[in-house]
């Protein structure tokens, strides 16, 4: 749904750029170069407003994500966006066709931000954000992991306009960490990340590619108890049955441990392929735990999180 929305309706100045997309190879290049272009225009020319910019800037992000999973390198993407950067730079700021193209992204990011869910799935896991009924309290976005140790969710827990980034964690055996922290890729050191294909679930022993050398550290502000939804939501009809006819019950918030970690950490998070991991390390009595979670679309459902609706005066607190 979302790229038949917001970034389908970035699709844009094939006069302009003929010549160039024709010789893309792929249909990975094809949406990126495009989407590049036209961010590019708009910071020359100055055509979209801040929201429907950033709006655009999350359709860039997700193809490029879409490229990189599907196997391209940014070696290979590179002069492709040199080229489309050189193609915006010579673009008619006044040209009509230009003009046309920013009003589609406009409506395009009207009908986006009328979409109340996103999910973007990988294949691996899912990150899942939610704009409905902005005074609730609840996760914006989220990635839930769920195995026979722990449940636990991760992302922006709050309400639209106050969140902040969490970590909520239900340990089956009773385990109550003293302390945690995120663990991301530093990449003045490490330029290149590990893809690590492992079933997700908890560890005692540090991932491969981690440590505290090659790796920046964020702390978690606090830990508190509290209670909050630790798996996805299941749809099912007044009796409780899923649609494939199991037995769901009523869906409840559960005890869970709270963990702040601090926004700054986003911008690092940015730099990241979103095939590798990022980790949470838990800090209890009997040694460190490690649980990780993939980078993903993080970024675009930060993105969708932080817009202003173009139907309120509601503008949340995730600044990007």
């Amino acid at each position: 749904m979302l790229k038949k929305l917001v970034l389908a309706s970035t699709v844009m100045l094939a006069g302009f750029t003929a010549p160039l997309l024709a010789r893309t190879a792929d249909d990975y290049t094809l949406p990126l170069v495009k989407r590049y272009y036209m961010m590019q225009a708009d910071a020359r020319c100055r055509l979209l407003d801040a929201a429907t910019s950033q709006a655009l800037k999350a359709g860039y992000l997700q193809a490029r994500n879409d490229a990189l999973r599907a196997g391209l390198s940014m070696a290979y993407l590179a002069p492709w966006l040199d080229k489309a950067r050189t193609a915006a730079g010579q673009t008619d700021c006044a040209s009509p066709q230009l003009a046309s193209e920013a009003e589609i992204a406009r409506g395009g990011y009207r009908r986006f931000m009328a979409l109340p869910h996103v999910a973007w799935n990988s294949g691996r896991t899912e990150w899942t954000a939610n704009r409905a009924f902005t005074d609730d309290t609840a996760w914006r976005l989220v990635q839930y992991q769920n195995t026979d140790k722990a449940d636990l969710a991760f992302g922006l827990y709050g309400t639209l306009q106050q969140n902040s980034f969490t970590l909520m964690a239900g340990f089956h055996d009773g385990v109550r960490p003293y302390s945690a922290r995120l663990l991301v890729r530093n990449t003045d050191i490490v330029a290149v990340g590990r893809i690590e294909r492992a079933p997700y679930g908890l560890t005692t022993e540090m991932p491969l590619g981690f440590n505290d050398f090659s790796s920046l550290s964020f702390m978690a502000r606090n830990i508190a108890e509290t209670t909050a939804a630790l798996r996805p939501e299941v749809k099912t009809n007044l009796a409780g049955f899923s649609l494939t006819g199991d037995f769901v019950g009523k869906q409840v918030p559960e005890n869970a441990l709270r963990f702040d970690f601090p926004a700054r950490a986003w911008m690092a998070i940015a730099k990241l392929d979103p095939r590798e991991d990022m980790v949470v390390e838990f800090n209890t009595a009997d040694g460190p735990i490690y649980a990780r979670f993939e980078v993903g679309d993080f970024l675009t459902g930060l993105s969708y999180v932080a817009l202003p609706s173009s139907y309120t005066n509601n503008h949340p607190n995730t600044a990007l």
